[in-house]
């Protein structure tokens, strides 16, 4: 076979047990919320399918309840039912018929039961879960034996439907983690205190499972590298159990991954403020110790470049991929076929999982996008009609816009009044953590120059408009924050974005306090926030809600309260600014009405909702012209809200 060019080491095959994987790439377990009544949907077997034909070369689904003490959530697929035996078989054909492999990952939540408070959570020892501090159950011996049975029925289920594995789900705090960590098992039994006793369970299961499902059946491990909690499994004690696992189980590959159900929950899904590949240093160690087992290694992995270094540098045999593959699923595609550049790029905003874990299903903020430069050259040479399509802005929405546009339409232009493309993103762009941002405005800039619309810079007035001639017109104008309604007018306090800019080129210390009033919600005014602390001796947030980030990922607001801790920014909740002056803010308990102040306030801003920059609507359709309103200028959301407007735009 011939060696890729740029990435031989990704695109050679491998064996795993008895099995020939075509190149080293991994989509890892992924919760989708694409299920439906505990039963795989088209929904998810399309999305599978889409990735295996992209080149993905094993697929691990999402957990798999293995008993009916563990129906987490109706989304997630009953592994134990037989009803569900003819859509696996359909599963596993849709991925095998691409020549992928469909891997099931199989588990059991035990004490972390949050979503059915009906049900009485398992556990190995009566430990209450983290998170929720629920208690469950110690388990007796005769559930640890029905349980064991779950999980070898399962794997015959999908076995007989042809899957080609399963991957026992030992990771992020989960049962089969509850059994191996001392922080969650305190058993004095068989099942509990030495380290081999507390893998008896996986021991038990992997045996029967291979003898019932054959030696072409791949049995994996996903297992913690480091629980990131004081008692738990660390990197010593995960080298000790992939030992005994690599010498007395039938297991084929370990997939390591970090954090339980603590706050090192943010360890499992690390969003842009972590550095690129965070935990790879600690699974290559791994992977030193344990040279005879295939590793696989997951974590914020960035590019085929990085990934390629992994495989060379023996640092890992398989690089597993879940959010890059969420933002384009024809990732790997585009990285065989040398097209990287029309990757659509993830920017680790950890979206996603917001929207899973709030019941909706899985989300990109690319979506609603599927526009790549791959099908530049189809959608140039594609008739079009021959209308005059103008977009107004230059910011996200505005750009998404003109790229949908340019599928349907003979001329599109772009007017943006900022000399620069990207709009209040470039600003969020600067602040602390969020400069991978710039991935999203650098595809979104060169795409639509490779699909030929043409970006004029000036100030947008009406007359410009009825310049063009256009058709339709497209307003992309943003919005802005509106005046505090608790505060008197005042040219002296400036809204977020406008306070901010002065300081981003400054480094002096400067004195007193900032006071930041934070209706918004979003993590650039906490990364602003991250960014007066270097400035300031004293920071503070104050905001009428209970507490702050209603809008962001209970993972991603781990870290946003982690980097607030530690940078001793004060957070003042049931508070809103009532007056400013003389270096004193006067604040209110909107709950109680107490009144407050905070003194040498030197700094103050705010985050607040917003108002769509609507204006231009008026006179354009006063003109006749075809209008839509995309993005904040037609109701003020979000990135997700920009890219998703852009679909707007059809023939």
């Amino acid at each position: 076979m011939k060696k890729h060019n740029k990435y031989p080491n990704l695109f050679e095959p491998i064996k795993i047990g008895q099995t020939i994987l075509k190149n080293r790439f991994v989509h890892t377990a992924t919760v989708t919320g694409y299920g439906a009544d505990t039963s795989p949907t088209p929904k998810l077997i399309n999305y599978h399918q889409t990735l295996a034909s992209n080149e993905v070369a094993m697929i691990v689904t999402e957990l798999m309840p293995v008993h009916s003490t563990s129906i987490a959530n109706p989304f997630l697929v009953s592994a134990y039912d037989t009803k569900n035996s003819k859509l696996f078989s359909k599963w596993a054909s849709a991925v095998s018929d691409e020549g992928s492999h469909l891997i099931g990952q199989i588990g059991h939540v035990g004490r972390q039961q949050l979503w059915n408070p009906l049900s009485t959570p398992l556990s190995a020892s009566a430990e209450p879960d983290p998170l929720s501090w629920t208690v469950p159950r110690k388990m007796s011996l005769s559930d640890i034996n029905d349980v064991i049975n779950g999980f070898i029925g399962s794997a015959q289920i999908l076995h007989e439907a042809g899957f080609s594995g399963i991957e026992l789900h030992g990771a992020h705090g989960y049962l089969l983690t509850q059994f191996m960590s001392p922080f969650s098992n305190k058993r004095k039994d068989s099942y509990g205190g030495s380290l081999k006793k507390r893998l008896r369970i996986i021991y038990e299961i992997s045996h029967k499972v291979r003898d019932l499902c054959g030696e072409k059946f791949i049995i994996g491990l996903k297992m913690p590298c480091d629980e990131g909690v004081e008692g738990g499994i660390d990197k010593e004690e995960a080298e000790e159990i992939g030992r005994i696992v690599n010498n007395s189980m039938p297991i084929d590959y370990l997939c390591f991954s970090q954090g339980n159900f603590s706050p090192s929950l943010e360890d499992h899904l690390p969003d842009m403020n972590f550095p690129n590949r965070p935990f790879q240093s600690i699974h290559a160690d791994l992977k030193l110790a344990l040279p005879s087992i295939p590793i696989i290694t997951v974590g914020k992995i960035e590019s085929a470049e990085a990934a390629e270094n992994i495989i060379k540098e023996n640092k890992a045999d398989l690089v597993g991929f879940s959010r890059a593959l969420i933002s384009d699923p024809a990732f790997v595609a585009k990285v065989k076929q040398d097209n990287e550049s029309s990757i659509r790029p993830c920017i680790y905003c950890n979206f996603c999982w917001g929207e899973i874990h709030a019941g909706r299903g899985m989300k990109c903020i690319h979506k609603a996008d599927r526009l790549n430069i791959s099908n530049t050259n189809m959608i140039k040479n594609k008739p079009k009609i021959k209308n005059r399509v103008l977009i107004v802005g230059g910011g996200i929405a505005g750009m998404e816009s003109a790229a949908k546009a340019s599928q349907y339409f003979s001329e599109v232009n772009l007017l943006s009044n900022s000399e620069n493309l990207g709009g209040k993103l470039q600003w969020e762009a600067l602040l602390p953590g969020r400069s991978i941002i710039n991935d999203e405005i650098s595809f979104q800039k060169n795409r639509i120059r490779e699909l030929g619309v043409k970006v004029k810079h000036c100030k947008v007035t009406p007359e410009i408009i009825f310049n063009f001639d256009p058709t339709h017109v497209v307003l992309a104008c943003g919005a802005s924050f509106t005046w505090p309604t608790s505060l008197t007018k005042s040219k002296t306090i400036k809204n977020i974005v406008e306070a901010t800019y002065p300081l981003l080129d400054k480094n002096a210390e400067l004195k007193g306090t900032a006071v930041i009033y934070d209706q918004d919600h979003t993590a650039a005014c906490y990364a602003t926030a991250e960014l007066l602390a270097s400035r300031f001796s004293r920071v503070i947030i104050l905001t009428s809600k209970p507490t702050i980030g209603s809008k962001i990922n209970y993972i991603s607001m781990i870290g946003v309260f982690r980097r607030l801790l530690n940078l001793n920014i004060e957070i003042i909740p049931f508070s809103i600014p009532t007056n400013y002056e003389g270096n004193i803010l006067t604040i209110k308990n909107p709950i109680n009405k107490n009144i407050n102040q905070i003194n040498n306030v030197t700094y103050f801003t705010f985050a607040t909702p917003k108002k769509p920059n609507n204006e231009l609507l008026e006179p354009v359709v006063n003109a006749g012209i075809e209008c839509t309103l995309v993005g904040d200028c037609d109701s003020p959301r979000g990135l997700a809200g920009a890219i998703s407007d852009g679909s707007k735009i059809t023939a």
